[in-house]
């Protein structure tokens, strides 16, 4: 059966977040309401402006990470990762703050072969960390590591 963990939500992100939300969807209505003669432009503005607003909002509501039998699946808005269990090389905790489908920086680094033979990564950050490690790591036939990471054997 499937496992679903959704993304662990650091506070200052939220706010981040909330605020990008707030500002975008008030620049919009502030256009609409003081609409000039030829509003037309304003008015592609405004709406691009409620997609923007729309869309970080929908970031960590969409933000989860499914176990299946087979893969390993992240979906954060409308970007897809499968990951293959078989080639996960290595999970182990990091706090890089690059951009990833994570909404904390209490994350785990996944790293797999890619179909290609080179190693690629995702950082991911579930909210339920330590279940999701043994999940993955009983899924995935890995093994514990001292450092608190997973490893093929």
């Amino acid at each position: 059966m499937d496992k679903v963990y959704h993304t662990k939500i650091d506070w200052w992100i939220a706010l981040i977040l909330a605020s990008a939300v707030v500002i975008t969807s008030a620049s919009g209505v502030a256009l609409l309401v003081n609409l000039p003669a030829d509003g037309f432009p304003a008015i592609l503005i405004a709406v691009a402006s409620f997609a923007v607003a729309a869309f970080v909002a929908w970031i960590p509501f969409s933000t989860y990470y499914t176990i299946t039998s087979a893969d390993l699946l992240v979906r954060s808005a409308c970007f897809r990762w499968r990951i293959p269990l078989d080639r996960i090389v290595e999970v182990f905790p990091t706090r890089n703050p690059l951009s990833s489908p994570a909404c904390s920086l209490d994350r785990l680094r996944v790293n797999y072969k890619r179909a290609s033979g080179r190693t690629w990564w995702v950082m991911i950050s579930p909210k339920e960390k330590e279940q999701f490690l043994n999940d993955l790591a009983q899924a995935a036939g890995l093994e514990w590591q001292r450092n608190g990471s997973v490893r093929r054997g």
